[in-house]
């Protein structure tokens, strides 16, 4: 049975999900504009929430894969780290990259269900239950 506790959720885990979430994310953007996906002046939002589901799926995928316990926990710190990071470059500077709230929290909802979605993946995998039914 797994356990959703605040004590089994692991600071480390959480911040290195994170980290490697922005990374794919971010590879998966510049993929998109190196093979002329994502043109200038044109709309890269679809190619953007593209990006930040596969890069917050594989980030919460791993975390799972190495820390099974509490995988929807850490999926859920891992989008509330992104709200934290946000916050505090929001707080020091100017941030106008995005001008309207409903991008915003679609951006976060976007996050949020992938890092689930990867976690639990990741703890289904881990205990031998990946097999279709």
């Amino acid at each position: 049975m797994q356990s959703e506790h605040l004590t089994n959720l692991h600071p480390g885990w959480v911040i290195g999900g994170w980290g490697i979430a922005v990374s794919i994310t971010a590879a998966l953007y510049l993929g998109g504009v190196g093979l002329g996906v994502v043109r200038p002046g044109a709309n890269a939002l679809p190619w953007l929430v593209a990006s930040l589901a596969g890069g917050f799926y594989i980030g919460g995928l791993l975390v799972g894969l190495r820390w099974s316990d509490a995988p929807i926990l850490h999926g859920v710190a891992i989008s509330f780290f992104s709200v934290l990071v946000w916050f505090v470059i929001a707080s020091l500077g100017d941030v106008d990259a995005f001008d309207s709230a409903p991008v915003v929290l679609g951006i976060v909802l976007v996050q949020l269900v992938a890092a689930v979605a990867g976690g639990w993946m990741g703890r289904r995998v881990t205990l031998g239950r990946a097999e279709g039914p």
